[in-house]
């Protein structure tokens, strides 16, 4: 099981010790003392016996994207004080041919460290051979990942490794490639990386301590934990780790769930550990196009035409779900809308694509004339008349027109990461009673919602939506139940909380 590194850069004495009291706070069993920035004439002595973790050093050059300037004369005398001075590990690159002596220090963690800073070599296999020619006791291969899909070959490293012949700790940098630090430890590497804090990493998207011990467990993670994650673009902003984790958590299980953020779905898909992967969100833009990877479709998945969960049953079957379906049934029924006579009252759905569909069937449900408007009609054409729904451009003129009693939103438009005030309609208000829900979840009341309660409309949160559809993929994915009260309070603190 892994043991987490609190790495920091150490620059003088106070700072030092004060992040490092932090980090044995935060739960990190080591700490990398970065002495890139550490001047060269300062006393290390002090500073080492007074850190109550042991203390792993690493100098890490220009070229290998660190920060350390000096000689190398001055880089390996900086190591033997620090050595001297009690650490008890030490990481070398691995075309350094300098090693510590044997026997005149605490030394008992040596790690042989490569660094790709452009992307992922081929020959990841042989780095790692010549990584354990080199004597050392741990080997460490970091690669840069422009694509979380770019992992493949980590992982099939990892894969193929025994951790406890040659330990060693693989993954990728970059700003969707995290979750590989969380999915080495369940490939048995023992140790993870991480920072001290948000704002004090040593290594770009570098996760915290806190994050790393606490919501993804990696200390508890082994070779039969079950994977699972959200798999979109974006992804990384997705409360569903924030929920999921804490359900698995709750309910005793060796699983995890991951963001995935990438623009190549069936990659990922096929890179993650087929025999341990139960299941799968699929949010924008990959509903439709997951779809098409699945075995059998689930009656809402068929309705609909898109996926937004994957579940992964007994010889390879992969089957698609669409529980944005009940998610929007869920969140309207919560809030009073109930079923109408077939065809008597209007509905309109914002937006043309997957969640859109979602929306239309969840209305046609409770009995609904339904009419999409979007900015692009093209690709909703075959569904629309499928489906006995009516198309149109995003006017006001039409919104007015309709008199919906209930608008669902879903577009991004107004969500975390885009212009908050953006409006889809900017001139339109619904009237006063409409029901309006936004399926954007972050934050909880978007231009939208604020602008329906402006109006005496009644706004809808998606962080309704958002529950009520996770609830439905925790019992696909593990059969069991939590009851939604509880999975709420999962949410607390975060963006969507409903308290």
């Amino acid at each position: 099981m892994a043991q987490i590194i609190a790495s920091i850069f150490a620059e003088q004495s106070e700072q030092t010790l004060r992040l490092a009291t932090r980090a044995a706070m935060a739960g990190a069993d080591w700490l990398e003392l970065r002495l890139d920035r550490w001047p060269l004439d300062a006393d290390l002595g002090a500073l080492i016996g007074a850190i109550r973790l042991p203390v792993l050093v690493a100098i890490r050059t220009v070229d290998d994207g660190g920060a350390f300037r000096g000689t190398q004369s001055e880089r390996r005398e900086l190591f033997g004080r620090a050595l001297a001075a009690g650490a008890q590990g030490i990481d070398l690159e691995h075309w350094e041919t300098w090693t510590p002596s044997v026997g005149r220090n605490r030394l008992r963690l040596l790690v042989r460290s490569f660094h790709s800073l452009t992307g992922v070599p081929k020959d990841l296999h042989a780095i790692h051979d010549r990584l354990f020619d080199a004597q050392g006791t741990v080997a460490k291969l970091v690669v840069t990942a422009h694509d979380l899909a770019d992992i493949a070959p980590v992982l099939n490293l990892l894969a193929t490794i025994d951790q406890r012949a040659r330990p060693t700790v693989a993954f990728a940098m970059g700003r969707t490639a995290w979750p590989s630090r969380v999915l080495a430890c369940a490939f048995g590497a023992p140790y993870l990386y991480a920072a001290v804090e948000s704002g004090q990493e040593t290594a770009p998207d570098q996760p915290t301590v806190e994050e790393m011990a606490g919501l993804y467990r990696v200390r508890t993670l082994t070779g039969t934990t079950i994977v699972h994650g959200v798999l979109g673009n974006p992804a990384l902003q997705s409360l569903g780790p924030w929920l999921h984790n804490r359900a698995f958590r709750r309910l005793g299980l060796d699983a995890i769930y991951l963001p995935f953020e990438t623009s190549r779905p069936e990659a990922v898909q096929a890179m993650l550990p087929r025999a341990r992967l139960r299941g799968l969100s699929i949010t924008a833009p990959h509903k439709q196009a997951m779809s098409a990877q699945c075995h059998r479709l689930s009656e809402e998945a068929s309705a609909t035409g898109v996926v937004n969960t994957l579940t992964y049953e007994a010889h390879g079957l992969v089957v698609g779900h669409n529980t944005d379906v009940q998610g929007v049934l869920g969140a309207l029924a919560q809030k009073g809308v109930a079923k109408v006579a077939n065809g008597t009252r209007n509905a309109v759905v914002l937006g043309t694509g997957g969640a859109a569909r979602a929306g239309v069937v969840a209305l046609q449900q409770l009995g609904f004339a339904v009419t999409m408007l979007g900015r692009s009609l093209e690709p909703a054409r075959a569904f629309a008349q499928h489906h006995g729904v009516r198309l149109g451009s995003l006017q006001t003129r039409l919104l007015d027109e309709l008199v919906p009693a209930v608008v669902v939103h879903a577009t991004p438009v107004g969500s975390i990461g885009r212009d908050m005030n953006e409006r889809l309609v900017p001139d339109w208000r619904p009237a006063a009673g409409t029901f309006v829900l936004d399926m954007v979840y972050q934050p909880r009341m978007t231009r939208l919602l604020l602008d329906a309660a402006a109006a005496d409309a009644i706004p809808i949160p998606g962080a309704l939506m958002f529950l009520t559809q996770a609830a439905a993929q925790l019992e696909m994915f593990t059969g069991l139940q939590l009851p939604e009260a509880e999975l709420r309070t999962f949410l607390a603190g975060t963006a969507a909380s409903l308290s």
